[in-house]
């Protein structure tokens, strides 16, 4: 999910407001959580590959099974 750049510069400046130790401790952390999502995508565009010629159900059957 991109990033608004009004964003990015909220948060730039926060990051850059901490002391060095903090700052360190939150780009660590950030590129942690980085690293999870970028695994996750992986497997979920894994899965997507996998599952790319299995049937599907058309979207009125769905809505009418669901009653929408």
């Amino acid at each position: 999910m991109p990033v608004d750049v009004k964003e990015r510069k909220r948060l730039y400046r926060l990051v850059n407001r901490l002391h060095r130790e903090n700052g360190e401790k939150v780009t660590s952390y950030a590129a942690f959580l980085m690293s999870i999502q970028e695994k996750e995508d992986r497997e979920e565009l894994r899965i997507i590959e996998e599952r790319t010629d299995a049937p599907t159900i058309p979207w009125e059957v769905v809505e009418r099974e669901l009653g929408l």
